[in-house]
């Protein structure tokens, strides 16, 4: 999450109200929190905000059920908005996804910031044609496509996801979940912030660790978009 907090300090968040979106269990607010920022998490899972409750190391962060485009807390709330992740991608269509923004930009103070990860087309195209391994926490991942294709910007890929969790010496728990992940363009991301009346601040790719300046959807497997509300919202 220094990534998040880098970019939240590069253009100056006016605060230290924060919302943590699509939080899941809560990683990604403690390491906000111990940033410097009083953190809100919201996640559209009971479970994983009952997961989140239950963790010591959460003290102090106030967690909430509810979705993007529905999300349970008042007007001007927050300083900054952050989602890590796949999140966004989880929403079906352009109305889903302007209405998230649309959210997103009413739960802002005025010039509070909007920090949001999303995949680029480069790993849309490796989850689509092969399995995908990556490590977590407390094990591995592995990404498999139900039904591997060449894949075309815009579109959605079904994919399989099986969670290895280590429970004790060399037992390993597994858990087996289907997940539509649909690829949001550039050209789409700035419509919906647009539609949201969010000012379009800046895009970084990430790469070898690091972000980098711009989005090249051949290099940059990750981008983070920053935006910014600049004035009342309808």
């Amino acid at each position: 999450m220094n990534l998040f907090s880098d970019l939240l300090k590069e253009f100056n968040v006016p605060g230290e109200r924060l919302v943590d979106l699509g939080c899941g269990t809560g990683n990604s607010s403690v390491e906000l929190q111990k940033s410097g920022y009083r953190v809100t998490g919201v996640d559209l899972s009971p479970a994983m905000v009952a997961a989140a409750r239950g963790k010591e190391e959460m003290r102090g962060i106030d967690f909430l059920v509810g979705g993007l485009t529905d999300l349970p807390i008042p007007d001007a709330q927050f300083d900054a908005a952050v989602s890590a992740g796949e999140v966004f991608h989880y929403l079906s269509d352009d109305g889903e996804l302007d209405a998230a923004f649309a959210e997103a930009a009413r739960v802002l103070a005025p010039a509070g910031l909007l920090i949001v990860e999303v995949n680029t087309e480069l790993s849309f195209r490796v989850l689509s044609r092969a399995p995908n391994i990556r490590r977590s926490d407390d094990g591995f991942i592995s990404f498999s496509p139900l039904a591997p294709t060449d894949f075309s910007p815009g579109e959605a890929i079904d994919l399989e996801v099986d969670s290895f969790a280590r429970v004790a010496g060399d037992l390993w728990e597994r858990s087996v979940t289907r997940h539509r992940l649909r690829h949001l363009t550039h050209e789409r991301v700035l419509a919906s912030l647009a539609s949201a009346g969010l000012e379009f601040v800046s895009v970084r790719g990430f790469h070898g660790g690091a972000l980098e300046d711009g989005l090249d959807d051949g290099r940059h497997p990750k981008a983070l978009y920053v935006a910014r509300r600049t004035g009342s919202v309808a």
